[in-house]
């Protein structure tokens, strides 16, 4: 007699995973490589995540991805509630999300970070994301969202523009203006840098691009204050270089106009500028005039911009 075995095990019914299918509803809402809403586009430019933005329409964050797609349509109330946070009702539907792609060249946000002595990994972690992500951010491979890029902007004190920059090289005129401030030479300037005198010969000469961290330890070497700098006494002129967008001035203020009174030119400081460098100067115990900088420079003062060099 033949014997016939029956499976009498009972199949497990399919579970859905809540997170898989959050993930793959926010990949439709994405529409793929370079492509989002023009909703989720929206709420970027104006700070937001989808989640965040969903909150304050007053929809769950399926339901606001659903209309983002057309899968859903708007209904008079949260197209009156869109309109409140976002200042517009966005079309539904995808949009290219790449505003430009640097190929072949270097990106302001690298040359950002390079005239503050950091590297891309360096300002990646100070960021709190990883280093291949900060590049592809940096050229536009990927699109930073809005917290990411609030964090960018705030390590760089400048706005993450994503265009093709050109590599900034070493101003020899100041490197040799500060060695003489210092009286010290070129190879006692190396030295105390940690790189070989050769090294900095090269990068003087314009042979070499400095690291950011070299970058870095030559304006530590270079442009700490002089023992002559310390000596001013007292200061008979004030100046303060600002900049302000693309607009730039200088204030100066002293002693020495008609009658002795004080003098002053250049107008106001406008609100919200930035001080690109300031000193007093005055004459050192030896009857020198000297300088005393009040605000010390960057590592942009070792550079000469792009814009100068063609020029």
């Amino acid at each position: 007699m033949t014997t016939i075995a029956i499976d009498r095990r009972v199949s497990k019914p399919e579970t859905v995973d809540t997170n898989e299918t959050r993930n793959e509803a926010t990949a439709a809402e994405r529409g793929g490589a370079g492509r989002e809403t023009a909703l989720r586009a929206a709420a970027r430019r104006g700070g937001l995540t989808m989640r965040e933005l969903a909150a304050l329409i007053g929809v769950t964050p399926g339901h606001l991805s659903q209309i983002a797609t057309g899968r859903k349509c708007w209904t008079a109330e949260t197209r009156r509630r869109a309109e409140a946070v976002l200042g517009e009702v966005p079309a539904q539907g995808f949009v290219d999300r790449r505003e430009y792609v640097v190929v072949g060249e270097s990106s302001r946000i690298r040359e950002r970070a390079r005239e503050l002595g950091m590297s891309m990994r360096e300002l990646a972690e100070r960021v709190g994301i990883s280093y291949g992500y900060m590049v592809q951010a940096s050229r536009g491979h990927r699109t930073m969202g809005p917290k990411v890029r609030a964090r960018v902007e705030s390590a760089l004190e400048a706005p993450a523009e994503i265009a093709p920059a050109r590599t900034a090289a070493v101003d020899r005129h100041a490197v040799f203006e500060r060695l003489n401030a210092h009286g010290i030479s070129q190879n006692e300037a190396a030295r105390r840098a940690g790189i070989s005198s050769g090294h900095l010969s090269q990068i003087v000469n314009g042979q070499r691009d400095p690291s950011p961290g070299v970058l870095k330890r030559l304006h530590g070497v270079l442009f700490r204050k002089a023992k002559s700098e310390a000596r001013v006494v007292p200061a008979e002129v004030k100046v303060l270089g600002w900049r302000k967008g693309q607009r730039r001035g200088v204030v100066v203020r002293g002693a020495g106009g008609p009658g002795g009174e004080s003098i002053r030119s250049g107008g106001q400081v406008p609100w919200g500028a930035q001080a690109e460098y300031a000193y007093r100067a005055g004459y050192d115990g030896r009857g020198e005039l000297s300088f005393d900088s009040v605000v010390v420079p960057g590592c942009s003062a070792m550079l000469v911009r792009p814009e100068t060099m063609a020029a």
